[in-house]
C-alpha cells in the first residue's frame, strides 16, 4: 500500500529503460507468481551459457573447484536464482523484535511498475540496476590500482602521525591531572594505587606516568559515568550526547572505558585529522536506537540460541551454561569463568550486547576471579572437546580471551594442550572410520591490543611462545590471535608494540573490522 517517492520513480524508469525484456515481463504479469515464473524462464533461456553459474547454484555441497570457476556476471544469476527460489519467504527479524520480513525484490518492482506502490527506497532501485548491469555484463568487478589505493590512505593520518601523537600525550596528561584530583579527594580508593602521605605534586605526577604503563591501572579506573567521561574529555561533549549516555545508563546498559582508549579521543580537533577519530567516538558513545533496543536485544545468530536441554539450531547439544557456543561443525568458541568475560571497553556495536543486557557478561571485575569450581568445571568442558568427532578449532573468547589473569589463561591453555594429546593418544588405537578429530588450530580472540595494549606483557608474551611450541609437538599446526583494529588512529606506538611482541611469540596475527559507517571509508579502511 505504500506509495514510492519520487526519486523511487526516477530510478525505476532507469532500471526499465536499460531492461526492456525485463520490463515486459512486469507488465505483461497478472501478479508477483507469474513474474516470479517468468524471470526464471528468461534467465534460463537468455543466459544458459553460463554453466558455472548454475553447476554451482544447484550444487547439493558446497564445491570449491565450481566457485573458482564463477566470474563477476555468474554471481548475479545466482543472486536472482536465489531470489526467485526464496521468494515470499517469511523470515522472524531479531534485530526489529521479531518482526516478519518478506524476502521478495522481484514482488517490490512488479508494485512500483503496475501500481506505483510497494514503498521500496531509492537505495533499493540503485541496488537493482546495478545488479542488472552486472548480469548483463555491462558492470565490470573492478580492481584499484595501488597508486589510487594509496592516495586515498594519505587523506587520513593513522595514530603513529607524529602529530597525533602529541595531541594523544596533551590528552594523557589531563586525564592523569583529573585521576590524580580524585584520588586526593578520596573519591577513588585503591589498595594498589594511592599517595604516600606528603608526596609532592610532582611526585604524584611521576606515580601516575608509570601507573599509566600498567594495564590493571586502566581497568581499575576506567571511566564508568557520562559525568566523568565528560570530564575526562574537557567537558567537550555536546548535550545531545550526553542525554543518549544519561538515557542509556538509566536503560542499564553498561558504560565501562579505560583511560588509555579514552586517551585517543580528540578534545582538539587539529584542522589535518578533521573526523579521523569518529570509528573510535562511535565505539564508545552509544546511540539512542542502542537505548530504546535494550532489553529487546537477542543473539541474531539463531545458533547462539540456547536452552538448556535442547540442541542449538545447528543441531549440537552443548554442555550446560553459557561457555561453549557452536555454529560451524569444526569451530567451537571457549568463553571462561573468568576475568575472561569482561574486556577492556564496551564496544557500542558489540555482537553479544544481549549477553551484557542479561548480565552474564559485565564489568563487576572483582567478582569475575575465578571460582574454585572453575578448574573442575574445565575438566567437563574439554571432555565435551574430547569426545567431539568434529572439532578441529577452538577460539578462546569472551568477553576478551586476553583478559583473563596470566595464571588463568596459563591453565586454560595447559588444559586444551593435555585435552588435545588424550585425542592424539586415545586415535593411535581406534580403527580407521572411528578416529577423532584431532586440534589443529587455537585462536584467541581479543581486543585488547587495540583497548589496553599494556595488557600484552613480556610475561604474557613467554606463556603464548611456551604454549605454541609445546602444542606445536602434538600435532597443533594453527595459532591466531584474532584481533580487531577499527581505524589506523587505533595503530599507536603502544598497540604496535604489542603486536610485535604477539608475532615474536609465534603467533599469527588476524584483523577482523566492524564495518561502521564510520570505518567504512575506503582510504581510511585500507
Amino acid at each position: 500500500r505504500i506509495a514510492i517517492a519520487v526519486r523511487s520513480h526516477n530510478l525505476l524508469r532507469k532500471l526499465l529503460s536499460e531492461n526492456p525484456e525485463f520490463e515486459e515481463i512486469l507488465r505483461n504479469s497478472k501478479n508477483e507468481t507469474e513474474v516470479v515464473v517468468g524471470v526464471r524462464e528468461w534467465v534460463e533461456r537468455n543466459l544458459k551459457d553460463r554453466e558455472n553459474a548454475f553447476k554451482f547454484y544447484h550444487a547439493r555441497h558446497s564445491n570449491r573447484k565450481l566457485f573458482n570457476n564463477l566470474e563477476w556476471r555468474d554471481f548475479a544469476i545466482i543472486r536472482i536464482l536465489d531470489y526467485i527460489d526464496h521468494a515470499g519467504k517469511e523470515y522472524p527479524d531479531q534485530n526489529l523484535r521479531g518482526e516478519i520480513a518478506v524476502s521478495n525484490p522481484l514482488r517490490l518492482i512488479w508494485l512500483a511498475v503496475n501500481k506505483g506502490t510497494g514503498g521500496a527506497k531509492p537505495d533499493f532501485f540503485i541496488d537493482m540496476i546495478m545488479l542488472f548491469r552486472q548480469l548483463r555484463g555491462e558492470d565490470k568487478q573492478q580492481a584499484f590500482s595501488m597508486e589510487a589505493v594509496q592516495s586515498w590512505m594519505e587523506r587520513y593520518p593513522s595514530g603513529l602521525d607524529p602529530r597525533i601523537v602529541q595531541l594523544r600525550e596533551e590528552n594523557k596528561q589531563r586525564i592523569i591531572r583529573v585521576l590524580m584530583k580524585r584520588i586526593d579527594a578520596g573519591e577513588v580508593q585503591s589498595s594498589r594505587y594511592f599517595f604516600e602521605p606528603n608526596l609532592t605534586p610532582e611526585k604524584k605526577l611521576d606515580k601516575m606516568q608509570r601507573w599509566w604503563e600498567d594495564y590493571k591501572f586502566h581497568l581499575r579506573f576506567a571511566i564508568r559515568t557520562p559525568e566523568l567521561l565528560n570530564e575526562m574529555l574537557d567537558h567537550s561533549l555536546d548535550p545531545d550526547t550526553m542525554k543518549i549516555l544519561k538515557d542509556a545508563e538509566d536503560a542499564g546498559i553498561p558504560f565501562f572505558v579505560n583511560p588509555y582508549y579514552l586517551s585517543l579521543l580528540h578534545v582538539r580537533v587539529p584542522y589535518f585529522a578533521v573526523g579521523a577519530d569518529l570509528a573510535i567516538r562511535y565505539y564508545i558513545l552509544y546511540s539512542q536506537k542502542l537505548v530504546e533496543e535494550c532489553g529487546n536485544i537477542v543473539a541474531w545468530e539463531k545458533e547462539d540460541q540456547v536452552e538448556p536441554g535442547k540442541p542449538i539450531a545447528a543441531g549440537w547439544l552443548l554442555p550446560v551454561g553459557h561457555n561453549i557456543h557452536r555454529r560451524y561443525p569444526e569451530v567451537a568458541i571457549l568463553i571462561p569463568d573468568t576475568l575472561g568475560r569482561a574486556c577492556g571497553g564496551l564496544c557500542s556495536s558489540c555482537q553479544r550486547m544481549y549477553d551484557f543486557q542479561g548480565g552474564r557478561l559485565n564489568f563487576n571485575l572483582d567478582k569475575l576471579e575465578p571460582t574454585t569450581s572453575w578448574k573442575e568445571k574445565l575438566k567437563v568442558l574439554m571432555d565435551y572437546f574430547e569426545e567431539d568427532t568434529s572439532l578441529r578449532d577452538i577460539l578462546i573468547t569472551g568477553g576478551d580471551g586476553l583478559m583473563s589473569s596470566d595464571k588463568s589463561l596459563k591453565m586454560l591453555l595447559e588444559e586444551i594442550c593435555a585435552m588435545a594429546q588424550r585425542k592424539v593418544e586415545r586415535n593411535l588405537k581406534l580403527p580407521d572410520g572411528e578416529k577423532l578429530a584431532e586440534l589443529q588450530r587455537i585462536r584467541i580472540g581479543s581486543r585488547l591490543p587495540v583497548y589496553l595494549p599494556q595488557r600484552i606483557s613480556l610475561n604474557l608474551v613467554k606463556i603464548l611462545r611456551e604454549f605454541k611450541e609445546k602444542a606445536t609437538q602434538i600435532g597443533i599446526k594453527q595459532f591466531l590471535i584474532q584481533t580487531h583494529f577499527e581505524s589506523p588512529m587505533e595503530v599507536t606506538p603502544e598497540s604496535s608494540m604489542a603486536i610485535q611482541r604477539l608475532i615474536a611469540a609465534g603467533w599469527t596475527v588476524t584483523n577482523q573490522q566492524v564495518f561502521t559507517a564510520a570505518a567504512s571509508r575506503r582510504g581510511h579502511s585500507a
